[in-house]
């Protein structure tokens, strides 16, 4: 039986520059591999497939089950390319997953009718149980065994939707396999904070037990950290290293320090191996005492990414980030004397905003001088608390992730990509969330001290200047020079075209299975 896992695209028909392996899938067709599936990855991101493009790669593939990851920002790009391939192979199961469907559960299912099942929670074993199903018993007539299986969502025969129990976490995480790189291209996967052609991702742990109001990974991971053991994960690089020549590894944890015991034992256990590799890590700057980040210099840590949100404590304390600004100030001179190179990021839009303090948040990011930036768009994700919060205050509009789309006489590919948007932006009186971002990045980019500081790290390493052209035409706005031409026909939404207008109706050419599987056990959320 074959099984081919797609990570739709986040800008469909747009090739990104830089971005990082899909370890969801990843993992996922390590567990399916195991036993004895055969398992096909299409990255529609990193290859910039448009919708019919990825539907055609997907169909190529001759599959007996499709699965699509997806978060929020890909979610009608993965119903669109759905749509598309149920009309060739209307009995092909299709199933959804991902950070979305965690956060809505059967809300998806309201939207469209072009799949078959969603999975919510940690999705190997739910997967595992789908896929082991349909091998034992067909694609046919499978209603009956559906709500013994954890995590599966799905539509019953009164057309109700069942949402079955999650899925417990599992607890010992060398339970998965290792992830297997060679079922995707990894050369195509880079970042501009770190050197090398290319570089490959690592996940170290699940879990994220902090309160922030504008993320999800409490809902997708769990709020209790869990651990790969240390030889595990030393074992993985040494054999990555050694296969793909690789010696630049993203850790993409939430918070790499969160239990610094576990970091500590982590970065001695690397000095120990002798690998001798470059890495960056996620954290907060609360979580990176002296003697830790110390040692995590020794390591090889190269660069870290401190989510600092804001640069006022009114705001911190609005979105629940429990970090005091002298502990950033403080982190940040410290990696600058270690070497680390630092990058930072903000939040403009959150609870409470005003004018006054977003010019609070561009004054304090010059001050910690970052050796790169981003300033986002807060964006309510569902699920969220701020999301719910905003809900009962009116400041953000109730599933406006059914309404996105690309319009590109506003935003380009590289905005939206990268959050610089406000789709599911708050709505806050007086205050332009786009316009206080634009205001921030120009800014901050702009002003002497970093085009010194990012002139003499380039002449010290000229790997750099690669990533400052390709990082330049994409900020810089070009496609309001484009609009200015006359007559610029602008191309709509494939996405739209696809689902018409509104994404809730059904609307495709293809005939609903007569046999799709429905049970009427479950918990129904409607």
């Amino acid at each position: 039986m074959k099984i081919t896992l797609c990570y739709p695209a986040l800008v469909p028909g747009h090739k990104a520059k830089y971005g990082l392996q899909p370890l969801g899938v990843l993992y996922i067709a390590a567990v399916l591999k195991r036993d004895g599936f055969e398992v096909e990855i299409i990255d529609a991101d990193i290859d910039g497939l448009s919708v019919q493009e990825a539907a055609q790669r997907v169909l190529d593939t001759k599959p007996d089950l499709v699965g699509f990851s997806m978060m929020t920002p890909q979610l009608l790009t993965a119903l669109a390319v759905s749509s598309l391939v149920k009309q060739i192979r209307p009995d092909l199961p299709i199933v959804l997953g991902g950070a979305h469907v965690d956060s809505t559960k059967g809300d998806v299912f309201d939207m469209a009718d072009c799949f078959d099942l969603a999975v919510h929670g940690e999705g190997e074993g739910t997967l595992l149980d789908v896929c082991q199903t349909m091998r034992s018993h067909g694609t046919h007539d499978l209603e009956q065994y559906w709500a013994d299986i954890p995590g599966l969502i799905y539509r019953n025969r009164q057309g109700s939707v069942m949402v079955n129990h999650a899925r417990t976490f599992t607890r010992d995480l060398d339970e998965f396999p290792s992830v297997d790189y060679d079922l995707i291209d990894i050369t195509k996967y880079s970042i501009p904070t770190m050197a090398g052609r290319y570089v490959l991702s690592m996940m170290l742990s699940r879990g994220c037990p902090f309160k922030c109001t504008f993320c999800d990974a409490p809902i997708t991971m769990g709020k209790k950290l869990r651990f790969w053991s240390i030889d595990r994960v030393i074992e993985d690089i040494r054999t990555y290293k050694k296969k793909y020549g690789v010696t630049n590894f993203v850790f993409k944890d939430s918070t790499f320090t969160a239990n610094k015991k576990w970091a500590f034992k982590f970065c001695q256990a690397l000095l120990d191996a002798d690998l001798n590799i470059k890495w960056r890590c996620n954290t907060r700057a609360n979580l990176v005492p002296p003697e830790l980040l110390n040692l995590m210099a020794q390591a090889g840590c190269y660069v870290i990414n401190f989510g600092v949100e804001s640069g006022h404590p009114e705001i911190l304390k609005r979105i629940k980030k429990e970090v005091d600004l002298d502990q950033v100030v403080d982190a940040f001179e410290r990696c600058r004397k270690l070497g680390i190179r630092t990058y930072a990021t903000f939040l403009m839009g959150n609870p409470g905003e005003t004018n006054e303090t977003a010019r609070a948040t561009i004054d304090f990011a010059k001050k910690v001088r970052p050796s790169l930036c981003m300033f986002f768009v807060s964006t309510a994700y569902p699920g969220t608390p701020m999301y719910l919060d905003a809900l009962v205050d009116g400041t953000v509009q109730e599933r406006w992730w059914a309404k996105q789309e690309f319009n590109q006489s506003k935003n380009s590919a590289f905005q939206v990509r990268w959050g610089w948007t406000d789709a599911g932006a708050l709505r806050i009186p007086g205050f332009d969330s786009e316009l206080w971002q634009r205001k921030a990045t120009r800014e901050w980019y702009f002003r002497p001290r970093f085009i010194w500081d990012t002139f003499s790290f380039t002449v010290r390493n000229p790997y750099f200047l690669r990533h400052l052209w390709n990082l330049g035409t994409e900020v810089i706005p070009f496609y309001k020079l484009r609009n200015l031409l006359p007559k610029r026909a602008l191309k709509p939404d494939e996405r739209l075209q696809i689902l018409e207008k509104c994404p809730s109706a059904l609307n495709w050419d293809y005939q609903p299975r007569p046999d799709l599987p429905r049970t009427e056990v479950g918990t129904d959320v409607h």
